[in-house]
């Protein structure tokens, strides 16, 4: 969760970010890494670093957020998972970096991805990279959580090639919201929006049952995206993922 959606924190997950975290689970076990050293940058709050520590148990996991307070960073750290504002002079080298929904937010991300390769990533290491597809579906919702654009999958592939970095795979999550997430961009040129944004998975407030059922229609549907990607096929979806390396 991007900490500026952070509302309570006691609400339930969105059951977007629920099944995101399956679906980049998903994609790290694919990389077939043995007990990595993660780095996650712009981890938030994070939730979708300890539910992959949990799952693939990381020898080592940092996740690092220039919104974390010292104070906050110390309340949503847990076992095995630290969470800092920033790594400063820390020696830490990582065969698994995550920029997870990141990339959207910085102005030279190219620069960024340099930095990380030469920095931070140690040799043989990995990148797992998502951001939001298309830039047709750019909205209110994208200007209220500071994104300069979205991405297709070309433009990422074009954009982590020019920072030197060899792609491994690519493609698409969450081909089911593609529709309704046009349909909501076309109504909201037709009738602008007066206010402030206040839609986005920190301000889910489903109940139990339709939180359960969105969930599992997600999963399912980031599960048919990525077997579709394993027989040739790229199905179009609202999350561009692609995974790098340095190159040999």
């Amino acid at each position: 969760m991007d900490l500026s959606e952070r509302t309570d924190k006691d609400a339930r997950r969105h059951p977007w970010e629920t099944s995101r975290a399956l679906a980049i689970e998903q994609i790290v076990r694919g990389l077939g890494l043995d007990a990595p050293c993660v780095l996650d940058v712009g981890s938030g709050d994070g939730y979708l670093l300890q539910r992959l520590h949990s799952a693939l148990h990381f020898r080592r996991a940092l996740g690092v957020d220039i919104h974390l307070s010292d104070e906050l960073a110390a309340e949503l750290s847990r076992s095995g998972v630290e969470l800092m504002r920033e790594l400063g002079e820390r020696e830490y080298r990582a065969e698994l970096i995550l920029l997870l929904d990141v990339l959207e937010h910085v102005a030279e991300p190219g620069q960024l991805l340099q930095e990380l390769t030469r920095e931070r990533l140690a040799e043989g290491g990995r990148f797992v990279i998502t951001v939001p597809a298309f830039q047709q579906l750019y909205s209110d919702h994208d200007r209220a959580l500071k994104h300069y654009c979205r991405y297709s999958r070309p433009e990422l592939l074009a954009l982590v090639q020019g920072a030197g970095l060899e792609v491994i795979d690519s493609g698409y999550l969450f081909s089911s919201l593609l529709l309704p997430r046009a349909a909501m961009v076309g109504r909201e040129r037709m009738l602008p929006r007066r206010g402030a944004v206040t839609h986005g998975v920190g301000a889910w407030q489903g109940g139990g049952f339709i939180t359960r059922l969105l969930h599992r229609a997600l999963v399912l549907d980031n599960r048919l995206c990525l077997a579709a990607r394993k027989r040739g096929l790229r199905l179009p979806g609202m999350t561009v993922w692609l995974t790098c390396k340095k190159p040999s």
